[in-house]
């Protein structure tokens, strides 16, 4: 990407929701981003905010959807860029000449690509084939499918215009993620132009059986789009296995239904259900809330609710079956006169696409409730109270709190996130939710009320059963469903993708799982005892925004108690040797502080100081009025953090710090790593340097494990490869083991603890000191 400088933004008049308050911070994504050293490039149709003009001037807003809100988050945590369609009627005024600006302008964090499409691309891309064609064939409404040549031939252009943008985006190890329906055609497209980049998918709205495919126009170049991409994510596991059903009857592409693959023209690609969730903490909070109690008492004052309130909150489609809904809702108060006056139901619904078929959807729907009203209404009690206006989520959660019930009955849906905000914000236990049976969301939450939306009787059955429920069944069933939610997590949904998005290049080349080869580990393990290398930062203690806050987790510190008494233990870290050893805090094990260069028991005589230290006082002179920058000087050597410099700054940055380095080329040695450039004099040793010396003196007959997360374990993967086990935290070209995360650092060492035999005489540090000194 060129240098530039974001464009000025209008006053945030207009938005209804400030875009930080979508989702609060979440520890467990930190270092998640790293895993991106080449970039990460998202692309959809919809773009995170828009500039809409107005007579106050340009406004700016962010468009209503699930999409977006999860996708901000992903950005937020990795950097990078998001191209999208620039819908908004200002969006032009709102970018720079390349369609480029900062998003989110009060706290930038990653840069927005504007596609601009023309009138006629969104007649007949947008209007035409996407949702007269993909959206009802994607939701099982194949009757209201209206197919066009020039539909297809539109998409088929605005899909390749995507693709040219996002390659003049992407960096050459960029990994590219696309999302949903609109782009079926790009990963194709991109894999032509680059065979090895990482691309991946994720498909956001339901994936439907074989037989709604047959007579489809163009699902073969669809589903043949698609296998360009290395991995394919969908809501729910009958989902995936749809496709790989469609992959099979439609390209006769080879599938393996137990490795969830499909191959196709030489090709392998990963499809994994991943079900997206919410912030259950913040909508926990929020319902909590004071400001949320009184809410909910103007809001019962103003509408003059009954004491029983069902609630829906839906998009205004078709097939969120709000039609159904409310067919099933007249026949329950003529079924159940007695409860007429006694229960109201709310119905929000937005309104976000005007074109038809959705006018007609709307003036039906209001048609139906004016026509309940009227029948059983009275002058001091509405059967039905409809909401068009989109609500913020302040209002949103005081509405899920009120409501002792929610109906979440589309006809057909890829997940569904208002199930997974209401059970969120029922903070005391109580209430019910009743659910389509075909919504993704089903397939997770089994407490809840499942329903066929079709079968009126048995909707109305189940909503009378749900108003009927002992207090003791909803506090059940509730508590069940909280902690499905409280559990999987937005957070859970983004660590998991990008988990997998960074392991794709090294899998590609072969790199195996290590939690899944424990038989391999024990045959290699039989050969004679291991001797055991971590790393401290993302190996031992998770990544941390602040260096110094990063601590080992008890029930790994736990399990290198349990280890040194089976076998020698190094902890070779790019720390300095005091703060390692303060961290770690456990006898017996041996140290290595500056990447082996400070290596206990063995004291290299180094030549460079005065250069490094020349070094580190023009880089405090350079980065000075650059906030974010921590610079580090451990005596040998020295780091110069940058995980904490805005995205704005980045550039600015990498700029100055190249041509600071260029200046001591001659004389030191730089690396970069995990937001961190490592900077040591040329004798100085690397973390390879010292496993072969450990090796070569303690370690000598044994089996080396070598585990890191970091472009500077790489050294330390190479000196044990050949003799033995290399494992890569988030995978590495050097390593031919993997682990997902830091995560499962605690279960490979369970696992090594296993397997691993006693010895007679556990190796100490001062053993490992007396070695190293006879070899010397």
């Amino acid at each position: 990407m060129t240098s530039r400088s974001p464009p000025a933004f209008p006053p945030l008049c207009g938005l209804t929701e400030p875009m930080e308050a979508l989702f609060s911070t979440d520890s467990r994504l930190s270092g998640r981003g790293d895993s991106f050293r080449g970039g990460l490039v998202v692309a959809s149709n919809r773009e995170p905010c828009a500039h809409r003009k107005t007579a106050r001037g340009l406004q700016h807003e962010i468009p209503a959807g699930g999409l977006v809100s999860a996708l901000d988050t992903v950005l937020r945590v990795t950097g990078g860029t998001w191209v999208a369609w620039g819908s908004g009627s200002g969006d032009r005024e709102g970018a720079d000449e390349q369609g480029r600006l900062w998003v989110p302008p009060e706290n930038p964090a990653y840069t927005l690509r504007r596609v601009w499409l023309s009138p006629d691309a969104v007649k007949n891309y947008y209007q035409g084939f996407c949702n007269r064609v993909l959206w009802p064939l994607f939701h099982g409404e194949t009757d209201r499918i209206r197919s066009r040549g020039h539909y297809w031939d539109e998409y088929r252009r605005v899909n390749r215009l995507f693709a040219a943008a996002i390659l003049q985006e992407a960096g050459e190890d960029a990994a590219v993620w696309v999302h949903d329906y609109h782009l079926c055609l790009v990963p194709a497209l991109l894999r032509a132009a680059h065979p090895q980049r990482t691309i991946a998918h994720f498909w956001h709205v339901p994936w439907p059986e074989p037989e709604l495919f047959a007579g489809t126009a163009h699902a073969r170049e669809i589903i043949a789009g698609l296998l360009g991409n290395d991995l394919i994510g969908f809501q729910i596991p009958a989902h995936a296995d749809n496709f790989l059903k469609c992959a099979e009857a439609y390209l006769g592409a080879s599938v393996d239904r137990a490795a969830m693959t499909v191959s196709w023209q030489g090709r392998l690609t990963r499809v994994r259900a991943f079900p997206i969730s919410i912030d259950f903490t913040r909508f926990n909070g929020l319902a909590g809330s004071e400001e949320t109690a009184a809410l909910v008492a103007r809001l019962r004052a103003k509408h003059r609710l009954p004491g029983r309130v069902a609630l829906a909150v839906d998009r205004l489609d078709y097939t969120k079956g709000i039609r159904q809904r409310l067919r099933a809702i007249e026949l329950f108060f003529r079924r159940y006169p007695d409860l007429r006056g006694g229960v109201s139901f709310v119905q929000i619904a937005v309104m976000t696409r005007r074109e038809e078929p959705y006018r007609s959807c709307q003036r039906e729907i209001a048609e139906r409730i004016a026509g309940i009203n009227a029948e059983f209404g009275t002058s001091e009690w509405q059967p039905v109270l409809y909401l068009r206006k989109k609500l913020g989520q302040e209002d949103l959660v005081a509405w899920y709190r009120l409501a002792d019930l929610a109906l979440v009955t589309p006809l057909r849906d890829g997940m569904n996130l208002v199930a997974k905000e209401y059970l969120a914000a029922r903070h005391d236990g109580s209430g019910a939710l009743i659910l389509g049976t075909l919504a993704g969301a089903a397939a997770e939450l089994p407490e809840a009320l499942l329903v066929d939306p079709n079968d009126t009787a048995a909707f109305v059955s189940t909503i009378s059963r749900a108003l009927a429920m002992p207090g003791r069944e909803q506090r059940k069933r509730m508590a069940g469903l909280r902690d499905q939610v409280r559990t999987n997590t937005i957070f859970h949904w983004v660590g998991t993708i990008l988990d997998e998005l960074a392991l794709l290049p090294v899998v590609k080349r072969g790199a195996r799982h290590a939690l899944s080869r424990c038989e391999e580990l024990q045959n290699r393990c039989a050969a004679g005892g291991f001797f055991l290398f971590l790393d401290f930062d993302g190996t031992l203690a998770p990544i941390v925004e602040q260096p110094e806050m990063a601590v080992m987790p008890d029930s790994i510190r736990s399990l290198v108690e349990i280890l040194r008494e089976h076998c020698p233990i190094a902890v070779i870290s790019g720390r300095c040797l005091q703060d390692l050893k303060s961290r770690v805090a456990l006898p017996g094990l041996i140290y290595g502080g500056n990447h082996g260069a400070e290596l206990e028991g063995f004291t290299a005589a180094v030549e460079g100081r005065p250069p490094l230290a020349a070094f580190l006082a023009a880089a405090q002179q350079a980065f000075a009025a650059l906030p974010g920058v921590q610079i580090e000087d451990k005596c040998v050597t020295a780091s110069i953090h940058f995980r904490r410099v805005e995205p704005v700054h980045l550039e600015q940055f990498l700029t100055v710090f190249q041509e600071l380095a260029g200046n001591y080329a001659d004389t030191l040695l730089f690396s970069e790593g995990r937001k961190v450039f490592e900077i040591r004099p040329p004798g100085a040793f690397s973390k390879g340097d010292a496993v072969l010396r450990l090796l070569a003196g303690v370690g000598k007959g044994r089996i080396p494990v070598y585990v890191g997360d970091d472009s500077s374990d790489e050294d330390g993967f190479r000196a044990v490869r050949e003799t033995g086990i290399a494992v890569a935290v988030g995978g590495s070209p050097e390593a031919e083991f993997y682990l997902r995360n830091q995560g499962e650092v605690a279960d490979f060492l369970a696992l090594l603890a296993g397997i691993l035999p006693p010895v007679e005489k556990p190796c100490r540090t001062a053993d490992a000191g007396k070695v190293l000194e006879h070899d010397e």
